[in-house]
This record gives structure tokens, C-alpha cells and sequence, in this order.
């Protein structure tokens, strides 16, 4: 074989074993159908890079663990099991008046459309230009929903370094122990203006995660805080990188002296 034909054979083989070990990761434990209800992880590895309408009469369960009261997390709501996480997209503002942090819910997914966007995949409508899922309609979402009652408890919180934070959490909700903005970062307001604004986070080896914030969000104009500690926010993926959504002020918690 050719040198060159096997420069690019070799490099074939390193980024399909990449992307096996990553579809691997995030989709372990992922159980099967079993009268119609069906794991989160299950759900997710049933997408495979274009949209998929679930014709099959499927059930997810699991825990609300998003909340848009603080006006960062909109138009959609994040479910939960043991297996994984994953967002619902949904044309609807003020949803944390009605579904609560915690809450058991249920939500038929026989005619949705699962498809990735902005790097995850999720699950709403029909596609729409150039987006392989859409929001779903409220009434439709709220029809589909079977609701288990109000939780006396909070959801349950993935505890995790950047170190530890892999494809599986994408969808959960994490608490990122021992970061702090960057140095580069202070200074700076959460959100620069009329558009959404990625702040960085690094621990003390150098590695680093991005902080989604939206104009709407009840914190936006703010300044970031200057310590180090904790935050807890909804994991999500966008464009190549990981990235952390918070949902209010209170979940931040970056009140320790800097390393």
C-alpha cells in the first residue's frame, strides 16, 4: 500500500473509532423497548444524523430537570431517567408555572421527531427550513403528558469535575465542582447584549467548559462572579463543545478564592 493511501486509511480508522466510542459512551445502558416505555439512552441512539418520526407508540418517564423561570433555559423541557437526559422542544413560555423542578412526568412520543440541533439531539416536531426538529405545539405537548404529581424533593444532581463530564450527561442536570471563569472573563457581564454570549469556565489543569447565557435571562446584565466553587446547570452540547445552561442565579455558586 502506498504511503499516502495509508496516511488516510489510518486516519479513516481514527475518526470512525472516535465517533464509536463517543455514540458508545453516550448511549450505555440504554434499555429496550418494554410495552411501549423505552429509556432515555435507548431513545437518543435511535437517531442516526437525520430526522427520525417515531411511528412506533413509545413512552419516556422520567424526572423534570429544567425549570425557564429564570429566563435562560426557554421553550423546552428536559426529562431525565437513570439512563440519560434529553430535551423536549416546546412552543410554550412560563412552563415552570405548571411542571416543576422534580415532577414525574410521562410523555408519548408516537409521532414526534427525533433530530439533532445546534450539536444534540432532541425531540420536537416536524422539521421546519433547516432545523431537523422543531417546538412543539403546547397543547399538543400538554396532551401527550402524563403527569405524576409535584415533587416534595428536588431532581436528582450529577455530581462531576470537567474531568468527568462526558456525552452521557448531555440532557442532565450536573453540578461542575472546582471551575471559575477564566481570567479573560472578568470583569464581563453574563450576556453581551441582544445576543446569546458563551463565557468560559476552567478548573485548575486547564481544561475548560463554555456557559451558555440568553438575553432573557433574569441574570444577563450581571457581572460574573470572580471566585471559584461550583455551578449547576443543565449539561448541554452545542455547535463541537460542551456547555452549561444555568437556570438562575442561585444554582451558582463561585464564592471561593481563586487558584
Amino acid at each position: 500500500m502506498r504511503l499516502s493511501n495509508l496516511f488516510i486509511f489510518c486516519a479513516l480508522l481514527v475518526l470512525t473509532s472516535c465517533s464509536v466510542e463517543k455514540s458508545a459512551e453516550q448511549f450505555a445502558d440504554g434499555l429496550g423497548p418494554v410495552d411501549g416505555r423505552i429509556s432515555i439512552a435507548h431513545l437518543r441512539s435511535m437517531y442516526r444524523y437525520e430526522p427520525l418520526v417515531l411511528a412506533e407508540e413509545l413512552w419516556i418517564r422520567g424526572a423534570v430537570v429544567s425549570s425557564d423561570r429564570g429566563g435562560n433555559v426557554v421553550r423546552s423541557v428536559a426529562i431525565e431517567d437513570s439512563t440519560g437526559g434529553i430535551e423536549v422542544l416546546v412552543d410554550a413560555e412560563n412552563i415552570f408555572a405548571t411542571l416543576f423542578l422534580g415532577d414525574s412526568v410521562s410523555l408519548r412520543c408516537g409521532g414526534l421527531v427525533l433530530g439533532g440541533r445546534g450539536g444534540a439531539v432532541r425531540l420536537g416536531g416536524v422539521p421546519r427550513g433547516d432545523d431537523e426538529v422543531s417546538l412543539l405545539d403546547e397543547n399538543d405537548f400538554f396532551e401527550r403528558l402524563s403527569f405524576g404529581g409535584h415533587s416534595a424533593t428536588p431532581p436528582h444532581v450529577h455530581q462531576l469535575t470537567l474531568r468527568e463530564v462526558t456525552a452521557r450527561y448531555v440532557g442532565c442536570l450536573v453540578r461542575i465542582s472546582g471551575v471559575q471563569f477564566e481570567e479573560g472573563e472578568l470583569g464581563q457581564s453574563w450576556c453581551d447584549g441582544a445576543e446569546p454570549t458563551t463565557r468560559y469556565l476552567t478548573d485548575s489543569e486547564g481544561r475548560r467548559i463554555g456557559v451558555r447565557t440568553l438575553p432573557s435571562a433574569s441574570f444577563a446584565d450581571k457581572p460574573l462572579p470572580e471566585g471559584s466553587g461550583s455551578i449547576t446547570a443543565l449539561l448541554d452540547y452545542f455547535g463541537s463543545e460542551y456547555q452549561l445552561r444555568p437556570m438562575e442565579l442561585m444554582n451558582v455558586n463561585l464564592t471561593e478564592e481563586r487558584f
